[in-house]
């Protein structure tokens, strides 16, 4: 019996179209960075996932309502983490460093951090909350 799989595609770029035509997933490895993005309808990407130039994976979650927020997993030369940002300055993150440093981090609607809730590599944990001009509060 013999293997009727299709050969491979060898190509840099692939882009898969809906019925109508519209790009909806783009696989391409151009410039050496490999990237799948997922296409919303508005032709804007709602996903993507990509490896950078040191191999470092990230998921990008791209929210259809640009007001609203967007969530992003990276590994970068700093360690682990999980990012949500909403336009205008607001955020907060979860991490985990390479030196073994784990923590919370929220940022108000003005981008001003106003509470770390920290864990060493050693156990020790810190909360520090902040002023509304960023200043440690006692």
């Amino acid at each position: 019996m013999s293997d009727l799989s299709p050969p491979p595609m060898t190509t840099q770029e692939l882009r898969i179209v809906d019925a109508q035509g519209h790009p909806r997933i783009l696989m391409s490895a151009k410039d050496g960075v490999p990237t799948i993005v997922l296409v919303g309808l508005d032709g804007k990407p709602g996903a993507t996932v990509a490896l950078d130039a040191a191999n470092r994976p990230s998921v990008t979650l791209t929210n259809p309502d640009p007001a609203l927020p967007s969530a992003a997993l990276a590994i970068d030369d700093k360690g682990a983490h999980v990012k949500f940002d909403r336009p205008g300055g607001a955020s907060s993150y979860l991490f985990l460093n390479n030196q073994g440093v784990s923590g919370v981090v929220l940022i108000d609607a003005a981008g001003r951090r106003r509470l770390d809730a920290t864990v060493a590599a050693d156990g020790t944990p810190t909360i520090e909350r902040r002023d509304a001009a960023g200043a440690p509060l006692p």
